[in-house]
């Protein structure tokens, strides 16, 4: 049942962190979408407004050249010469002309209208046609760059057509100088210059999208790269203003003399994503999905079987086993924060346990002691003050101290209550330490240092004694006179320590961790230092896991073993503090 739930939960979290994903996905699809529509927007207008400008340049650098090769012809005295006469002469009075001019001044070429017009030609490219109009005679002479000549003499409909300024047709555009006698001044032909308009495809070509219309006043489309547009609804509309309206697009409009440019995009394709691009966009979308969705699956995998462990560690401790411990990850989550916490009942209820199960037996050893103990006593006192008496009357006094502080220490085992004062604990320890001081006289010193605020403090009774019986078997030095044995009380935060420190013959490094860690896992080596271990034993049971025994090496060479225990309020039993 509990793993059906945790299965549910991690089936409603995979379904919202999904749905949260795709709509995260989702959103920044759209975004990146909307950018490169921006994008593609911004860059199509820019191209827009370059093939405009390049080519009404274009229109301009041409308008340049007819200017340029005007003002050559009049700085050329032979060639323009050659015009005005080939102008106005006719053709056997312009042949006679050009023969008397070739012999008179001995010259070795002669250059006339031809040559010109064939430097033109090779200086421009562009350049297609080179025409010259005579007014008086009503012809047309062009010239083109294969260097042929046309020559007609249709004057009054080319007349006409100059006169009206359409000097344009489907492929070209052309751009009219006049030609003037240079003595009279008056106006005696024309110099028409046309130009290719197939650079026009070519600008068109390089940004593709924009569309191109040339055309001049009489609205004669030079160059029209959209084939089903109506350049008179186009002009009307440019007129109106409305131009942008009437093709559904961004428009720009420049004339340049007799010449007008228009360049559009149209709005549905200015933002046109290249369907590459929109496919590369669903690719790293899909692939965001995917991964966002792998990662979230693995941690509800791991969040998911960290919940399987804390519910196995719930049902191996409603089964009774209060050792189990959940790893806490150090996440810094609330699952952390549970296992931690489920740890710490489990030890507490571990340690409560133990304390309720080590209480009834103490309780039942105590019960047996006191049977015992009932049996009489007071014969073992009145032998021991009978004995006493008898030796002091025989002389012998230190035989009656010795005995006194046997009765002492016996009658504090037997009729103490279980938790004493520091005071009372300390005293056992004197009376203890006299008894070694007649049987090892003048072998070791003793001291007891504990400030006096500490005298009220209870603690459990005879838990020094057997670390000092443990000093007298194992370490004094019988052959040496300079032993000691120290004992001192130290508070550190909330604990106590009571230190027993002395200079005999200690212990090796590895002994001594081998018995720390044997008293840290509360065990007792029954063929050794059993009452170290007895007491270590005792002080977990009343105090808890974290206290009790262990041992270090003494700086001088000795043992110095420590006991920590935090006594609980309201066990201050009011004694004497006699030390």
């Amino acid at each position: 049942m509990e793993r059906k739930s945790s299965k549910q939960l991690q089936n409603k979290l995979l379904f919202i962190y999904t749905a949260v994903i795709f709509c995260v996905v989702l959103a920044l699809m759209i975004y990146f979408w909307n950018s490169m529509r921006n994008r593609y927007l911004e860059s199509n207008l820019e191209y827009l407004e370059r093939m405009q400008e390049e080519a009404v340049r274009y229109i301009e650098d041409c308008r340049d050249v007819a200017d340029y090769l005007h003002e050559e012809l009049y700085k050329s005295d032979m060639e323009l010469k050659d015009l005005i006469h080939y102008l106005t002469d006719d053709p056997e009075e312009y042949q006679k002309y050009r023969l008397d001019a070739y012999s008179q001044n001995y010259l070795l070429a002669y250059n006339g209208v031809e040559d010109f017009s064939a430097t033109a030609f090779d200086a421009y490219p562009s350049l297609i046609r080179f025409a010259f109009v005579s007014y008086s005679k009503g012809d047309l002479t062009s010239y083109n760059k294969s260097r042929n000549i046309y020559h007609t003499e249709d004057g009054a409909a080319f007349l006409e057509s100059i006169q009206s300024g359409n000097l344009a047709a489907p492929g070209e555009f052309s751009f009219l100088k006049e030609i003037r006698d240079t003595v009279t001044m008056q106006s005696i032909g024309a110099m028409i210059l046309t130009f290719d308009a197939e650079n026009f495809q070519k600008i068109h070509d390089y940004y593709e999208d924009p569309e191109l219309i040339v055309y001049n006043k009489d609205e004669t489309v030079i160059y029209d790269s959209c084939a089903d547009c109506v350049i008179e609804e186009i002009v009307a509309a440019k007129q109106e203003g409305e131009l942008e309206g009437k093709l559904k697009a961004y428009a720009m409009s420049t004339d340049t003399g007799d010449y007008s440019v228009i360049g559009y995009l149209k709005r549905a394709k200015a933002a046109d994503i290249p369907f590459h691009i929109e496919l590369m966009i669903a690719g790293v979308a899909l692939f965001a999905f995917l991964i966002g969705e792998f990662l979230v699956h693995c941690y509800l995998q791991r969040v998911s079987a960290r919940l399987n462990r804390i519910l196995d560690g719930m049902t191996q401790v409603m089964g009774g086993d209060l050792t189990v411990r959940l790893a806490a990850e150090k996440n810094g989550d609330e699952l952390d924060v549970i296992a931690r916490h489920f740890n710490e009942m489990c030890e507490k209820l571990d340690l409560h346990i133990q304390k309720s199960y080590l209480a009834e037996i103490e309780q039942k050893n105590a019960e047996m002691a006191a049977l015992q103990s009932q049996i009489n006593p007071h014969f073992l006192y009145n032998t021991l003050e009978a004995i006493r008496m008898k030796a002091i009357c025989n002389g012998d006094q230190e035989v009656g101290k010795m005995l006194y502080s046997m009765a002492v220490t016996f009658r504090s085992q037997l009729k103490e209550a279980d938790v004493i004062t520091m005071a009372q604990e300390l005293r056992y320890c004197k009376k203890y330490l006299e008894l070694f001081e007649y049987r090892y006289p003048r072998q070791f010193q003793s001291s007891v240092d504990c400030p006096l605020e500490y005298m009220n403090v209870p603690i459990i009774k005879f838990v020094l004694q057997p670390i000092i019986e443990n000093y007298f078997i194992h370490g004094i030095r019988m052959r040496d006179s300079d032993n000691y044995i120290r004992i001192t009380v130290e508070k550190k935060d909330d604990d106590f320590e009571i230190a027993v420190e002395d200079n005999g013959r200690g212990m090796p490094e590895e002994e001594i961790q081998i018995k720390n860690r044997q008293l840290a896992e509360n065990k007792m080596d029954k063929r050794k230092s059993i009452g170290i271990a007895n007491v270590n034993r005792r002080v977990k049971a009343v105090y808890g896991n974290a206290y009790g025994l262990r041992m270090e090496p003494a700086a001088t060479g000795g043992l110095r073993v420590i006991l920590r225990f935090r006594p609980e309020e309201g066990e201050n039993d009011e004694k004497s503090n006699d030390c």
